[in-house]
């Protein structure tokens, strides 16, 4: 629900501050990507509260800049409850489809206005290119791609933060 509240107020904020703060989560999320991953440590349970607290932060960001699942959930998921990387994805999966569909009820009395041959070009786009990437992937070593990645957040994320502030 928190995405949804800040979904409704985010055209009264300033692009220059909803640029500026998309950033600095890209900048976090290239960190977590950088650091050393924890190793031979037990899953931590996650106390409702905690559940709780992380869904609302999760929400809001994701109200407002229009992001979550992987570029949240998976890194606190995996750094801060050592979580194993293929149980955060397939959480990070559900929050991202709870979200998609949060979002997409919210915006129930546009959808006349949407052109609906664009989603379904992108789905079908995105599931081809996942599959040619993933054959990729499986050849380069992960430390490579997580390094690549963070490196290519930084540079948009600085990028935006200086043609922001100018």
């Amino acid at each position: 629900m928190t995405n949804i509240g800040f979904g409704l107020i985010v055209a009264q904020i300033a692009d220059q501050i909803i640029l500026i703060g998309f950033s600095l989560v890209l900048i976090g999320a290239a960190y977590s990507m950088l650091r050393s991953p924890i190793t031979n440590l037990p899953e931590k349970r996650m106390s409702t509260w905690a559940l709780v607290l992380l869904s609302l932060v999760i929400g809001s960001i994701t109200g407002l800049f229009g992001i979550g699942g992987g570029f949240l959930a998976i890194p606190v998921l995996v750094l801060f409850f050592n979580t194993s990387q293929n149980k955060a994805a397939g959480t990070s999966l559900l929050i991202i489809s709870l979200n998609c569909l949060t979002a997409l009820i919210a915006k129930f009395s546009i959808w006349e206005q949407i052109n609906w041959s664009y989603p379904l070009i992108i789905a079908v786009a995105a599931v081809f290119t996942a599959q040619a990437t993933s054959r990729l992937a499986s050849r380069t070593p992960t430390v490579h791609l997580k390094q690549g990645f963070a490196l290519l957040l930084i540079a948009l994320a600085t990028f935006t933060i200086f043609t922001q502030a100018i």
